[in-house]
């Protein structure tokens, strides 16, 4: 392509699909992906003016790692299918790798660098965050184990240390069995700690459950779209996924919460809900109030803020 189109293009991983989406999940990244129809009769155009544009590159190069496709090749043609592509130019981006490789934007036909601009960052600024989040916990996995190393190294040095003075003082032994049956009874008492964490999680668990199921079975039935008196309430979860449902602006703010009591994607037992602008929390002391009486009519998002941990 650089050879058709000029050195700034942007620079395309020569790999499988399959295996940049991984590369670029490894290291936290999107994944542009291009695919190519050399008999189109927009693909000269766009590869001059829009892919190739100087700005357009390296604000990709920054952001994303890169893959393209012939749709002549067989691999190309197939991920195409796959994502049922019907114009062309077509440019995607990915994000997770394997099963859970999902598609967040999309760009079909010629489109001008700014379209692509306003195709882009919407999405990378949606789902970018969890990048942030995987990587934080990879490098805090990443300290711990380098600590576990550490330590596991200090106690053989220490083991060691204990074996010579064995050797050369029969009188330690004593002294080292009792540290022995020490460090014993720490582990147990982390092996239990390590149980009662994982009881109180199924506890949880099993407790979502129950109130989910009996949520979804006392909700009444969502008000008609297009119908008077009602109230529009979005709740977005802490996972940042959101759900909407229809309420009538005279009921009490309970059923709201019995909504989000019924949601998938809930996972605190403990929780309020609250508007970011202006902040107003809408706790216990507010569920026998209307909607419309905390001005959540006609239309509100909520944010659930978990409690859990308190």
């Amino acid at each position: 392509m650089q050879q058709r189109y000029g050195t700034s293009c942007p620079e395309f991983l020569e790999t499988s699909w399959q295996d940049a989406a991984a590369q670029a999940h490894r290291q936290y990244k999107f994944l542009l992906v291009y695919l190519h129809s050399a008999d189109h009769e927009d693909t000269d155009q766009f590869c001059h003016q829009t892919l190739c544009d100087p700005t357009f590159t390296h604000y990709v190069s920054e952001n994303f790692l890169c893959w393209g496709g012939d749709v002549r090749k067989t691999d190309a043609f197939t991920f195409s299918s796959m994502l049922h592509v019907s114009r062309y130019p077509y440019i995607g981006l990915l994000s997770g790798s394997g099963n859970r490789t999902k598609r967040v934007a999309a760009s079909e036909g010629f489109a001008t660098p700014a379209d692509l601009m306003q195709v882009l960052q919407p999405a990378v600024e949606q789902h970018g965050a969890q990048f942030v989040a995987d990587q934080a916990d990879h490098n805090e996995r990443e300290l711990n184990r380098r600590l576990r190393e550490e330590q596991d190294a200090d106690y053989q040095r220490s083991l060691e240390a204990d074996r010579e003075r064995e050797r050369k003082r029969a009188a330690d032994r004593a002294e080292e069995e009792a540290r022995q049956l020490a460090a014993q009874q720490a582990q147990d008492a982390q092996r239990a700690e390590r149980e009662a964490v994982e009881q109180r999680k199924a506890d949880l668990a099993s407790a979502l459950e129950r109130r989910k199921a009996s949520k979804k079975a006392g909700l009444q039935a969502e008000p008609a779209a297009g119908s008077l008196n009602t109230a529009a309430i979005r709740i977005r979860l802490p996972d940042g996924s959101t759900a909407q449902r229809r309420f009538l602006a005279d009921q009490p703010l309970q059923v709201v919460y019995d909504f989000a009591d019924s949601l998938e994607g809930l996972n605190s037992l403990k929780y309020s809900l609250a508007t970011m602008h202006p902040k107003v929390v809408y706790g216990s002391d507010k569920l026998q109030q209307s909607l419309s009486e905390l001005s959540l009519a006609p239309q509100a998002v909520l944010l659930v803020q978990p409690h859990d941990d308190d």
